[in-house]
């Protein structure tokens, strides 16, 4: 709520555009101070990685730990016990130190023939030695509750995720490839493991560590305290040197990687049409072109950062440079005891494995930030509410569909559909023409529920379809896309999918109402051959009238056919034509067409261009309009 809450108020805010601007114009000119020779495409990804980050609330390391146990509050006493234990075991360490000191001071005087009882060696020792047990206890049982607890943290969150995939509007699931989808669910929520289950529970013990150190240090000589943060500018003169244009570099490096890995992917997708239209040089050279920029990015970055980082590290890994030599004058002139002394030696070297984890956890943040960025996109998505499953709609089948002023953004704000208003009737062919990108499908996914209407209201069967419980209306429509999938199960089950309950006579009439049974029963297995993955052993004409016979098995009273004739040959497309003739009896059936020639005899053809309704009418009628006329046209010259 309150990341929401800032988006409204930097909506709001009338200096944010001009803010955004300024924060694009400051990146370009970044990045062309680098004189890398930025390819456009590369460019292009950080102008808009730099918009979508305008949109997204800041990411601190509370903000991200706070989000991720937000995921499951009910761990997070597991959580808090594990960062406990972790911080209580770093203060016997603590312990080990002080009492090995003051063994080691015991020694050191005793071989200076000072008469010291024994025991006190013994003590001292056996004290040493119990914190350094106590410390591995208290962190063994801190990283097994944390390992544990991470394990059902991100258990959870892939839950929630696939829960949000239930909620949130089809259309998304249609509009983005399964893989990105998977890669989010699976290997972006593994990719966190490593923050919740060490940086998350051990960061602040591992803070802890250096604060005590100069808690005890000034507690021995306020001197010796300040001493160890002498090397700290030259820390900082590293840092500047490895941040400088840190942000673009960042950018470029980052896109270049995004774009390796989009062009490798394309490469190895696109494999058989590349060795079909001979276009391996063109094809490969765009691959090396990208991997070349992003090996060359990667080595600038590099260079660039090597000297300051290494005089950061250097610094950082001495912070006895000025303490050690003040100890060693301070105890000469007997201002510290031996115990003291050893400490002050021991101490500030102790903070070196601190101080470079450290440095690595935040390395881990930045990674970590931008893998929650892809996850929060999804976990971000608006949701889809409907009715409870019990509050079943009232729905005349009587009545047909109605589209009252209806407009439609998708979630970047973009409108596509401007004011669409149409009403069809039971048993009549409702169809869908006009050039691409005119909104045809947009409205037949509207219809079945993929998205929500941005303004207006659609109705079936006098009710709006917001008003109809989610799996209400999925018994009510019917959709057949032109990319037909079927399932790797025999054909009776893919048939089978339209009515669950139906019986083998009634799967036998629909697929000859679709006039599939004739090929379905010279095939070897007949009704129980499998489909293959994805229907890859089937025809894309066998494919589609394999769904059709799903939708005329499925009991629903709207049909919705995208371009059903999209992969048929002339003897398929009248096959087609006729199971869809079977499909209209009392139904609504909406068409979505490229080949005007089978929704001649429609009895209502709407004809949309940029989202809007340019005319409605039967196709004779439509005939006067320019643009339909222009449409058929071209349709008869291509034929």
């Amino acid at each position: 709520m309150n990341d929401q809450k800032k988006k409204q108020k930097k909506s709001a805010d009338p200096t944010w555009d001009s803010k955004k601007i300024r924060e694009k114009e400051r990146l370009i000119k970044e990045v062309a101070r680098l004189n890398l020779d930025v390819p456009d495409e590369i460019m292009r990804r950080i102008l808009n990685e730099v918009e979508r980050s305008e949109t997204q609330p800041e990411i601190s390391v509370s903000s991200l730990n706070k989000a991720l146990i937000g995921m499951a509050p009910e761990y997070r006493g597991k959580m808090r016990l594990s960062i406990l234990l972790a911080c209580v075991g770093e203060v016997f360490s603590f312990s080990a130190y002080f009492f090995s000191a003051y063994a080691a001071g015991w020694l050191l005087q005793r071989a200076d023939n000072h008469l010291l009882p024994f025991d006190r060696l013994l003590n001292t020792a056996g004290l040493a030695m119990g914190s350094l047990l106590l410390y591995f206890l208290f962190t063994g049982f801190s990283t097994v509750i944390s390992h544990k607890t991470s394990f059902l943290i991100l258990e959870k969150l892939r839950q929630t995720l696939f829960e949000k995939l239930q909620n949130i509007p089809m259309g998304y699931l249609v509009d983005n490839p399964v893989g990105k989808i998977k890669v989010i669910i699976m290997d972006r929520v593994a990719d966190m493991e490593d923050w919740v289950a060490h940086v998350m529970p051990e960061l602040p013990s591992r803070l802890l560590h250096p604060i005590l150190c100069m808690i005890i240090l000034f507690s021995l000589d306020w001197r010796i305290g300040l001493s160890i943060f002498a090397p700290l500018p030259i820390a900082m003169v590293g840092m500047a040197a490895m941040m400088y244009r840190y942000r673009a570099r960042m950018a470029v490096w980052l896109s270049s990687y995004a774009n390796v890995a989009d062009r490798s992917a394309e490469y190895v997708r696109g494999i058989p049409v590349i060795k079909a239209f001979v276009q391996d040089k063109a094809s490969y050279g765009k691959f090396a072109d990208a991997v070349k920029f992003y090996h060359f990015s990667t080595m600038q970055w590099w260079r660039q950062s090597w000297f300051g980082k290494a005089l950061m590290i250097a610094a950082l890994m001495t912070p006895q440079l000025v303490s050690m030599p003040l100890a060693f004058y301070l105890y000469g002139r007997g201002e510290l005891s031996i115990e003291a002394l050893l400490l002050s030696l021991v101490l500030p070297i102790s903070i070196l494995p601190q101080a470079y984890t450290i440095m690595m956890s935040f390395e881990l943040f930045q990674l970590a930030s931008n893998t929650w960025v892809s996850i929060r996109e999804l976990l971000d998505m608006p949701v889809q509410k409907r009715p409870d499953p019990e509050e079943r709609a009232v729905i005349d089948r009587t009545k047909g569909i109605q589209f009252d002023h209806i407009s439609f953004s998708y979630h970047d704000g973009t409108e596509v559909l401007h004011d669409i208003s149409f009403e069809t009737k039971p048993g009549e062919v409702t169809a869908l023409v006009g050039p691409s990108g005119g909104g045809k499908s947009t409205v037949a996914k509207l219809l079945a529920g993929f998205w929500d209407p941005s303004a207006g209201r659609i109705l079936l069967g006098g009710e709006d379809t917001r008003r109809i419980p989610f799996d209400q209306l999925a018994e009510e429509i019917s959709f057949v896309s032109q990319d037909n999938f079927l399932f790797d199960v025999s054909i009776r089950d893919n048939i089978r999918l339209g009515k669950p309950n139906a019986t083998e006579d009634e799967i036998i009439a629909a697929a000859k109402a679709a006039h599939c049974h004739e090929f379905i029963m010279a095939l070897p297995d007949g009704y129980d051959t499998r489909a293959g993955e994805a229907g890859g052993a089937m025809s894309g004409g066998e494919r589609q009238r394999i769904t059709l016979a799903r939708a005329i098995l499925k009991p629903a009273s709207t049909i919705i056919l995208d371009e059903a004739t999209a992969y048929a040959d002339p003897e398929n497309e009248a096959l087609i034509q006729e199971a869809i003739s079977n499909l209209v009896k009392g139904k609504n059936l909406v068409i979505i067409a490229h080949r005007l020639h089978t929704i001649k005899q429609a009895h209502q053809i709407i004809l949309m261009d940029q989202g809007k309704i340019v005319a409605m009418g039967r196709h004779e009628a439509l005939m006067k309009e320019p643009l339909y006329a222009t449409l058929w046209n071209q349709y008869l010259g291509e034929e």
